[in-house]
């Protein structure tokens, strides 16, 4: 099994080749992290305190780096951010690991749009490139190097312009306004260099300058345009690009990246697996094609809870009507959590006064075999007497058997509505 390190292992990239690659057993993956972000909750493998990697990094900086993951001996090291993947790929013979990332004169025109823009200008539509004293209102302005829409807006006026241009620290370019549809399209380039997917998406909401709804369509000028950025550039493994509608519904180009999007889930959903497929493509295994199911899906994304209890138990104890079953169907929560248990060998025990023969019901539900002991009480029985391991939790949708248990045992209690924060994310 290869080892990979995904870092920094808190951007959506990374949660998403995280998603990706996590029940693989082909890649053995660890997040590392130069913060305490949103990876040390989620990836189980995770190195802390890593040097931070931007894209004024000196090469002093990525040697620290390299000098701190030394004893891990990783096979490949997954940059999840822009400025990590030009970094590194600009440093990248430093590295005994493999840095999934295609040369840098590829990676170097999606870092800078001005670049892009100059390479591309005469093979597709790219925006128009306004002196700033000679410009058409409204306006778009945007870093020439950045990320995530930072620093990114509409302008109105001459004395807009002149404020934001004045007060910004990085070069920016003065752009003509697209007031159309925007697009991601997800690619996937082999090891010949032979474009072999691309699939556009619409890019209907976006927050923070990620695509929090989208869904894939089905036009071949996509493909014709990413063929031609495909001939151009040396990417290698996923990458993506973006175009925006002008008003006429012309196709114009407003960034390449040389990574996977972080919004690919909706790609990854209809089997094409783009991170996984890229560390197969660095582990020298050639990949000619690939199985789409051409599903037409909608993504939606929203803030997301992962939970870190000071928690420690043998035993859980849970009920079972309106716990296990809710309204006649089986409460999935219930069942992540009930084999999240016997992965980790905790005892399950299910303590219940259902009214009738809980192993035809057990079986009704498929759910025979869950439990590793069944006690069937009657009404006038207090669940708390059958409670023996205090180093326990109990599950209830009950208050009263809640209150009395805590009261009697002084463990741990939960309502199936908060057993969401007993669930790890896998």
């Amino acid at each position: 099994m290869k080892k990979v390190l995904v870092y920094p292992a808190g951007t959506e990239i990374a949660l998403e080749i995280f998603r990706s690659v996590k029940n693989s057993i082909h890649f053995d993956v660890y997040g590392g992290s130069s913060s305490y972000d949103h990876g040390v909750f989620v990836y189980k493998k995770h190195i802390d305190d890593l040097p931070f990697i931007t894209d004024n990094s000196t090469k002093e900086d990525v040697l620290e780096f390299i000098e701190k993951i030394k004893s891990y001996d990783f096979d490949f090291i997954y940059p999840a951010t822009d400025s990590v993947v030009y970094k590194f790929s600009e440093f990248k013979e430093l590295f005994k690991e493999t840095i999934i990332a295609p040369d840098f004169f590829t990676v170097g025109v999606a870092r800078s749009k001005n670049k892009a823009y100059s390479i591309f200008k005469n093979i597709i539509n790219v925006p128009l490139i306004y002196d700033e004293n000679n410009v058409k209102f409204p306006c778009f302005i945007k870093p020439d190097v950045g990320q995530g829409a930072v620093g990114a807006r509409v302008v109105n006026s001459q004395s807009e312009l002149e404020f934001y241009l004045k007060n910004s620290k990085k070069r920016m370019l003065v752009l003509e306004y697209l007031p159309g549809v925007e697009y991601t399209i997800d690619c996937f380039t082999n090891n010949d260099g032979k474009l072999i997917f691309a699939q556009p998406r619409t890019r209907k909401r976006i927050k923070s300058g990620i695509s929090v709804n989208t869904y894939n369509i089905k036009d071949n000028r996509f493909y014709e345009i990413a063929q031609k950025i495909n001939e151009k550039l040396h990417q290698r493994g996923g990458w993506f690009f973006q175009l925006k509608e002008r008003e006429n519904g012309e196709l114009v180009l407003l960034e390449v990246a040389s990574r996977i999007a972080g919004s690919s889930e909706i790609t990854r959903a209809n089997g094409v697996n783009l991170p996984l497929m890229t560390l197969h493509l660095f582990n020298m295994e050639n990949i000619n094609s690939v199985i789409c199911n051409n599903l037409q899906i909608e993504a939606d994304r929203a803030l997301a809870s992962v939970y870190k209890l000071d928690l420690q138990y043998n035993t859980a104890y849970v009920d079972y009507d309106d716990t296990v079953i809710i309204n006649d169907n089986i409460n999935i929560d219930m069942i992540k959590f009930i084999y999240q248990s016997i992965n980790k060998n905790v005892k399950v025990i299910l303590i219940t006064r259902h009214d009738g023969d809980i192993a035809a019901s057990l079986k009704q539900y498929r759910l025979e075999g869950c439990f590793d002991e069944v006690i069937q009480i009657d009404k006038t029985d207090s669940k708390h007497i059958y409670i023996k391991d205090r180093q326990s939790i109990f599950i209830d949708d009950s208050y009263k058997e809640r209150e009395e248990v805590k009261k009697y045992c002084n463990i741990p209690t939960f309502s199936p509505q908060e057993i969401e924060c007993l669930i790890e994310r896998v």
